[in-house]
């Protein structure tokens, strides 16, 4: 059972103006099959990164989470805060 909806959502309600985000939709809204949508999350904002600097840009970067109801489960919501 795929507990992954590979539609694209909207883009998140809660971000950091000039910092990647990224989000999908877990079909379920138990914890437990969320994380194929983390995954996918965190590989979308890998893909920003890594346009500058690699994938290696993620490490040692504080990144934010945000999970919430969809009309097909949950939707999981990332973005980088600001380095320091």
């Amino acid at each position: 059972m795929s507990a992954m909806d590979m539609r694209e959502p909207d883009a998140p309600e809660v971000s950091v103006p000039g910092q990647p985000s990224a989000e999908a939709v877990a079909t379920s809204r138990e914890p437990q099959h969320w994380g194929r949508a983390m995954a996918v999350a965190i590989g979308k904002l890998g893909d920003q990164l890594a346009l500058k600097d690699g994938h290696e840009a993620l490490m040692g970067r504080e990144l934010r989470l945000l999970i919430t109801t969809d009309p097909d489960g949950a939707r999981i919501s990332m973005w980088c805060l600001p380095e320091e």
